[in-house]
């Protein structure tokens, strides 16, 4: 999923219904304060981000973006195409940066570099509370000790670590643990969902899984005294 943050409706709708056509899935937002939401989700591969937007900076979401450890690659789409813009968009957590007026040839090719490289690159670590969860090497750590954890339970983790709190519908979980063709009943999620409460309780107690009726799961940090 491409995510393009862009308030402009002209440039919008042409660079959104432009990839498209190329076949790339795109979501469009018009408000930088809608960003943190949408990376939650843990779908979006590239994001396109304007500087200028009306609720905020673009280099300031960057930045916010590589804090929270969204590993995702940025081009940056803006008018500020000075040497030093573009430099201060590197040092802000850009991976590439494109000046308006572009061509959307180059935009579509730089676009489908950067979401070949998402592809090629292992998914970065998770830092939720006290834990480390290294999807890519399937482990899991606390305070730099390596825990042992059931294939599934782990599975589940991932899910809900990655999107930092957010809440994932059942479906989504069944989806990305048992696979898209499983045919599993949801009593198999709860089990399993059950069994990583367990694992928590015994080697995290500040992490819990909280279940939203009617929504799904999230996964929730309280403070240890």
């Amino acid at each position: 999923m491409i995510l393009l943050v862009e308030d402009d409706v002209a440039i919008g709708r042409s660079v959104s219904q432009g990839l498209s056509a190329k076949g790339f899935a795109v979501r469009w937002l018009r408000r930088g304060a809608d960003l943190a939401d949408q990376m939650a989700t843990g779908d979006i591969s590239v994001v396109i981000l304007d500087l200028g937007l009306p609720d905020g900076d673009g280099l300031d979401l960057c930045r916010a973006m590589r804090t929270a450890g969204h590993s995702v690659p940025i081009l940056m789409l803006t008018a500020r195409g000075g040497l030093d813009d573009r430099l201060e968009g590197f040092a802000a957590g850009a991976d590439d940066y494109l000046p308006k007026p572009f061509a959307f040839a180059e935009l579509v090719a730089r676009v489908a570099v950067l979401a070949r490289r998402a592809t090629q690159l292992p998914p970065a670590p998770i830092s939720f509370g006290s834990l480390r969860v290294d999807p890519g090497q399937g482990q899991v750590s606390r305070s730099g000790a390596a825990l042992s954890m059931e294939p599934k339970a782990l599975g589940l983790l991932v899910q809900l670590a990655k999107v930092r709190g957010a809440i994932v519908p059942r479906q989504a979980l069944i989806e990305a643990v048992w696979g898209k063709d499983a045919s599993i009943c949801g009593n198999t999620l709860d089990v399993a969902i059950s069994i990583l409460r367990r694992r928590l309780a015994d080697c995290a107690p500040d992490i819990t899984v909280r279940a939203i009726k009617g929504q799904g799961f999230q996964l929730v940090c309280d403070i240890i005294p």
